[in-house]
């Protein structure tokens, strides 16, 4: 769903560069008993997105329940089909529906629906795990490089490490510059990207 393809011309040439994806936040969210309803909200507004100009996702988003989620203690909101709707027609808490699950179940989202924490009126705390992969030409909205120490970083696989944003895909967002060439940097390794619009190299003499 996000790593959908996208054409650029590199001078003569159309190539076809698959976006990376990253970690965009983790949060763990609790529901305090009389604690009122969320503003329904898109995650995307984070990034300025446009709908439907964009014509892409630019964010899918998953709750994890930890504890059951249900209308009366705050199960987490949404609006059905909402992803469809431009950016002038905004949301009404009658449209929305609440998430009802066991803990262990999971709600999956993307980034373009209206949704938000309910309203608990129950006499226990409702709390969930939410975490959001985003495109990785994105700013992700909670600062990995700084939320990670580095010694538990260099603990994790180089699969791990580039989804939290240490690396660089085929269009080059995130490359280091090392001796005049441009690399994609994991805290484990270096690999040297492809840059697909260079000029082609010729020999001389």
């Amino acid at each position: 769903m996000l790593q959908k393809p996208v054409p650029v011309w590199a001078g003569d040439d159309r190539v076809e560069i698959v976006p990376d994806i990253q970690v965009g936040v983790t949060q763990a969210i609790q529901i305090q008993p009389g604690q009122g309803d969320q503003r329904l909200h898109c995650d995307d507004s984070s990034f300025l997105w446009r709908h439907p100009d964009y014509g892409r996702e630019g964010r899918l988003q998953i709750m994890v329940a930890v504890s059951d989620f249900s209308e009366e203690n705050g199960g987490t909101l949404v609006i059905p089909g909402s992803h469809l709707w431009d950016d002038e027609r905004g949301p009404r808490r009658e449209e929305a529906v609440s998430t009802c699950m066991r803990a262990g179940s999971a709600l999956i989202w993307i980034g373009s629906t209206y949704h938000g924490g309910g309203d608990n009126s129950s006499d226990a705390p409702r709390t969930g795990l939410t975490m959001a992969f985003d495109l990785a030409c994105l700013r992700q909205e909670e600062n990995q490089f700084l939320s990670i120490p580095r010694d538990k970083l260099l603990g994790l696989s180089e699969e791990i490490q580039r989804l939290l944003g240490w690396g660089s895909g085929e269009n080059l967002m995130g490359y280091v510059e090392r001796d005049g060439q441009m690399l994609a940097l994991s805290s484990s390794s270096d690999v040297t990207c492809r840059l697909v619009w260079e000029a082609p190299r010729t020999t001389v003499g």
